[in-house]
């Protein structure tokens, strides 16, 4: 089965470099335009589509589900980890201390925590979750779009290849991007990892 990993496309605090983290945060125009090229140009055909609970991953589903003609079914386990107090913050406002917890967390997300927030471990379980979730609800031949978040889906890289779950924080995945991974038995293979080629018309 094949498995498509979609990270949503740009809100305003992406824009500003603000953590959203859980915060509900809703696409930018530019993210809204993000959402109409991925679908223009994707070119398999989902059998079913996943999103997380938050709006800016929904919204982002919605030229997908059109063309596709899919409903898709709301993963809240695919929702971004909560980065408590920092979430709605730019690196810029946090004092000399938080920064360098911050650039901790930024080299390690699984064994940092964001003060108040979410552990990195309790991520991966989630993450761990969906995919047998989503796995147990496909044959193996089909191929589902999982509409969600960087943290999420830079996890669940690590998780499926089998890397150490500290290299999740060496992986980029840019808003609008698409990975691609193949899994069967509990194997997988990286087809694709953030690729944002569908986006470099004028009008993304």
């Amino acid at each position: 089965m094949k498995l498509i990993w979609i990270r949503h496309g740009e809100t305003v605090w992406n824009r500003e470099f603000r953590l959203q983290g859980s915060s509900d945060v809703e696409l930018s125009a530019k993210g809204r335009r993000q959402a109409d090229c991925l679908a223009a140009r994707l070119s398999d055909k989902p059998d079913k589509i996943f999103t997380s609970s938050l709006k800016r991953a929904q919204t982002f589903a919605e030229p997908l589900s059109s063309r596709f003609g899919l409903v898709p079914t709301v993963l809240p386990e695919l929702r971004e980890m909560s980065f408590g107090f920092w979430e709605g913050m730019r690196y810029a406002d946090m004092d000399h201390e938080m920064q360098a917890l911050f650039e901790k967390w930024y080299a390690d997300p699984i064994n940092t925590c964001p003060p108040g927030g979410e552990a990195g471990a309790s991520l991966a379980q989630r993450v761990q979750k969906a995919v047998k979730i989503i796995t147990a609800e496909m044959a193996a031949t089909e191929t589902a779009i999982l509409i969600t978040h960087g943290g999420v889906i830079r996890v669940a890289v690590a998780m499926l290849m089998g890397m150490a779950p500290a290299a999740a924080g060496s992986i980029q995945i840019d808003t609008g991007s698409v990975t691609v991974l193949e899994y069967l038995s509990g194997h997988s293979r990286l087809l694709l990892l953030n690729d944002t080629c569908h986006l470099r018309a004028e009008d993304c």
